[in-house]
């Protein structure tokens, strides 16, 4: 039913900032199996979340919030590829990833939904942050969540923008 597929790279490197900790935790505790796999669960929701932003995108009612979207794009992109990055440092091996079958929500259920995922994920950041035993996934994690906390925060002033019929530019 769902394709899988070599993960793709979104081109380029992974961000400088974040590859530090995976490459400097390397001589750390090795991952588990279970530790990989919730790299690759949180691989695949970063590949998905890049894919429903630019849905998003599409659908957004200005040009404004198209580009505000745009930025969360880009960060989403550099989630992915730190996660790449780090799932392949700590593994030795290339994650598979599987086609997400995108939602065709209108503008705001889609928003909606952005803003709930972006809080499940800080959350899911967090506890993995917390839980973990590898030094360079906590600090990974933990930078994640505080991103993905924001990203909630600009949908959630989207959401009320829009609703309010407050929107220019």
């Amino acid at each position: 039913m769902f394709k899988k597929r070599a993960a793709p790279s979104f081109s380029g490197p992974p961000p400088t900032p974040s590859a530090g900790p995976v490459t400097r935790g390397a001589s750390s505790p090795t991952v588990s199996k279970e530790q990989r796999a919730e790299l690759q669960q949180f691989l695949r929701l970063a590949y998905q979340s890049v894919l429903e932003y630019e849905q998003l995108r599409s659908q957004a009612p200005t040009q404004h919030l198209a580009s505000l979207i745009d930025a969360t794009i880009e960060e989403e992109k550099s989630h992915y590829q730190t996660l790449l990055h780090a799932y392949k440092q700590l593994s030795g091996k290339d994650p598979t990833i599987t086609e997400p079958t995108l939602p065709r929500n209108d503008y705001i259920p889609a928003l909606k939904a952005a803003f709930e995922k972006e809080q499940a994920a800080a959350y899911s950041f967090e506890q993995a942050a917390r839980f973990t035993t590898h030094p360079a996934l906590k600090e990974v994690y933990a930078s994640l969540a505080r991103d993905e906390q924001r990203h909630a925060l600009w949908l959630l002033s989207f959401l009320t923008i829009y609703s309010t019929g407050r929107i220019s530019h």
